[in-house]
């Protein structure tokens, strides 16, 4: 497989997603503000990014892919800078908002890339892209022992630096020149919508499932913590089965694998719980590789804008679920796996993409 810069940099594209997360309580008290506004955090950074696909895309018609590749990387790595030296709320949040933009710039170009690169694999090399996030992800959720031994201000430099380095090693990627119209085109929109229920449940086991199961199932915070932390040790294998799609119906294998990474919420009712994380988890992130592999399919320079419209659509649609499972109380898994499962119809609008 071409493309293990990409690679590397997703990882550490990955690693600001979550980096913030396990400190927030210490923010909390460095930076003076409620435990309660802990969750305007992590939503500065998913409006930077969700807000951001759609015109990123379009500068990358406009510059071309790499470009707008290195250009989100270096967003990344400036906002890492100004998010360790953050002396107030405002500017930690103005400063991962930033880096929200900046990470939209970097994943639809460079997805777009990988999958120019391995125009052949592609459902391989986009399975492999996602198990990166996911790596990426096990490591911010333990970059707090970094801060615990040398700092909070110096491991945000440590990421920034790890994000410049990211920058040097793509640079003499090829820098190709997407067309706009792609955006126009229904099937992408259609995949969109369909699979947003799938994307939305993922992040609502994730951040929710803690708190359930200390309240509904009597275990430990720390415990259920460690837990959730498997769903991205198992979104990392369900990633590198993407090869799947390259053997197959992609469509068919699309609707089974997001079936099969939702409806077992319901076992988190239960003492399997466990098995529930576990299956969700492979086939979750199995289901949005084989996505991602749709999109990209054939499109050539094209599958950046395509990505970026189908993650658009995930993350304004997908996130409304959280706040309606959270309201739902005991009934949260039974709404979240409803809301996952009920816009897979639309995937009967899709004839034949693979």
């Amino acid at each position: 497989m071409k493309g293990f810069t990409i690679i590397f940099a997703r990882v550490i594209y990955a690693i600001t997603w979550f980096y913030l997360a396990p400190i927030i309580p210490y923010l909390s008290s460095s930076l003076s503000f409620p435990i309660s506004f802990s969750g305007l955090v992590p939503f500065s950074f998913f409006v930077g990014s969700g807000s951001m696909q759609i015109p990123s895309a379009y500068i990358s018609s406009r510059i071309g892919l790499r470009r707008t590749m290195i250009l989100g990387l270096s967003v990344m790595a400036i906002s890492s800078l100004f998010v360790g030296n953050s002396t107030n709320l405002y500017m930690l949040l103005i400063s991962y908002f930033i880096a929200g933009v900046g990470a939209s710039m970097f994943f639809s170009s460079g997805a777009s890339i990988l999958a120019i690169l391995n125009e052949k694999r592609t459902s391989t090399a986009l399975g492999i892209y996602n198990s990166a996030f996911s790596l990426g992800g096990i490591i911010g959720l333990n970059w707090i022992f970094l801060d615990q031994h040398i700092g909070f201000k110096f491991s945000s430099y440590l990421l920034s630096a790890l994000l410049f380095i990211s920058i040097f090693i793509n640079l003499r990627l090829p820098n190709h020149f997407p067309n706009w119209s792609t955006i126009k085109d229904k099937k992408i929109l259609y995949l969109g919508i369909a699979t947003s229920g799938v994307w939305g449940a993922y992040y609502v086991i994730g951040e929710l499932f803690p708190t359930f199961a200390t309240v509904n199932l009597h275990i430990q915070i720390t415990q259920s913590s460690a837990i959730t932390s498997t769903l991205l040790i198992f979104s990392l294998i369900g990633g590198l089965l993407a090869f799947l799609g390259d053997r197959g119906n992609r469509v068919k294998l699309l609707l089974i694998t997001s079936i099969l990474g939702v409806i077992p919420s319901l076992l988190l009712y239960t003492r399997y719980y466990f098995l529930g994380i576990v299956t969700i988890g492979i086939f979750n992130e199995l289901a949005i590789s084989i996505l991602y592999a749709l999109a990209a399919s054939n499109r050539g320079s094209n599958a950046g804008i395509a990505l970026a419209e189908i993650n658009a659509v995930n993350i304004i649609l997908g996130s409304i679920i959280q706040p309606i499972a959270s309201l739902s109380g005991i009934y949260i898994w039974v709404i979240s796996t409803i809301l996952g499962i009920i816009p897979l119809v639309i995937i009967t609008k899709i004839k034949q993409l693979a």
